[in-house]
């Protein structure tokens, strides 16, 4: 049988890298491409051997697995990381980067075993998501709102709010592995222990329930240090813009259409701006990268000779950002710069209460003294 995936082994101890290799090299599925006892090395090499999988090793010099592998991963998300340690104690951050799985050492067959099935059904293609009918929204949008849809369409009505908070927290924090005492922690954190761990079970168990009864793909893996959702990009308007913010860093005539797409789906703050004690990380992230797809639009339409859409993207834009600063001068600027006075003297205005309002300053000396000679 034709090995499927080329592997790439780093572990800065010579005996253990020689037995991996020997193990990984008997696997009919597995082909080593290089072996390396320098995590630095490594990072070098990889371009070149472009492995489908990387066995790393959690504790190396100057470079530890896990920065290693967030490296790796930043330059090839496709990449499927395996861990090797001896420390039990290093799973939960071994799957904070989306590792497939971890191997204690010393790794033996069987385990080596279980791990190719994991990473065979990675490769797995999966079927997408439906959408739901007569709508070209995702089936659950979190920005500026916070609702979920069944494949008819049907708004969902969650049985708990405690569901609803859990499925929110999945969705900010997919394809990564979350201990279930900090789970059970974050959701109540009043209560005792073993009275929270129940609720989370619970809480887990009707969370499958309705999208299962919703005919929404849920793949909710629970492993004994806790729990990791994998979603689909597909499945949400985060996941969408997440996935395009990832694949792209500037629009040009290809994804023009789909980046329009996804800047107009952003309506607003994370989850409708819930207040959920864990969610303002997710929150910042999620107006970061809407900023960022701004930019790279903004720019695009200029390169493209079109103030007017540049001007329009910029409207759209400070409606959801208003206190940005950089992005109102923008707009001015080419409101001066066009002789618009109009449109200037009303947006330096609104500008200008904004920030007293707000903040307590005054618009840049540069805005103030245009405001003047246009007035």
């Amino acid at each position: 049988m034709r090995a499927l995936f080329r592997v790439m082994i780093v572990e800065d101890e010579r005996p253990t890298l020689e037995l991996m290799e020997r193990l990984i090299g008997r696997h009919p599925l597995l082909e080593v491409a290089g072996t390396f006892d320098s995590p630095l090395e490594a990072m070098e090499r990889y371009p070149e051997l472009k492995p489908d999988v990387a066995f790393l090793d959690v504790e190396m010099p100057k470079m530890g697995g896990i920065e290693l592998a967030g490296k790796l991963k930043a330059a090839d998300e496709e990449l499927q990381v395996v861990f090797t340690t001896a420390y039990p104690g290093y799973a939960v951050d071994a799957f904070r980067v989306n590792a497939v799985d971890y191997l204690l050492k010393p790794v033996v067959p069987e385990d080596l075993e279980r791990v190719v099935s994991r990473i065979v059904k990675n490769r797995e293609p999966r079927a997408p998501l439906r959408r739901p009918e007569g709508s070209g929204e995702p089936p659950v949008r979190c920005l500026g709102t916070f609702e979920t849809r069944g494949t008819d369409g049907t708004l969902l009505n969650w049985p708990t709010r405690k569901t609803e908070e859990l499925f929110a927290y999945f969705l900010a924090f997919p394809n990564r592995l979350t201990d279930k005492w900090r789970l059970a922690d974050l959701l109540w954190p009043d209560l005792e222990e073993g009275r929270s761990l129940h609720n989370l079970h619970n809480t887990i168990y009707r969370l499958k329930k309705t999208l299962k009864e919703a005919n929404l793909e849920a793949r909710l893996t629970h492993t004994n240090e806790g729990y990791l959702y994998g979603a689909d990009p597909f499945q949400s308007d985060l996941g969408r813009l997440r996935e395009f913010m990832a694949r792209f860093s500037r629009i040009d005539g290809g994804n023009a259409e789909e980046a329009e797409e996804r800047f107009r789906s952003y309506r607003g703050a994370l989850f409708g701006g819930k207040d959920y004690p864990w969610s303002s990380a997710a929150a910042s992230e999620a107006a970061s990268q809407y900023a960022g797809l701004a930019r790279m639009l903004t720019a695009w339409h200029r390169e493209r000779g079109d103030p007017a859409s540049t001007k329009e993207t910029l409207r759209i834009y400070l409606d959801q950002a208003p206190l940005d600063e950089e992005k109102h001068a923008e707009l001015l600027r080419m409101y001066a710069d066009a002789g618009e006075t109009g449109n200037y003297i009303r947006h330096y205005e609104r500008f200008e209460r904004l920030l007293e309002e707000e903040l307590g300053i005054e618009p840049p000396e540069e805005l103030r003294r245009l405001a003047e000679r246009m007035r």
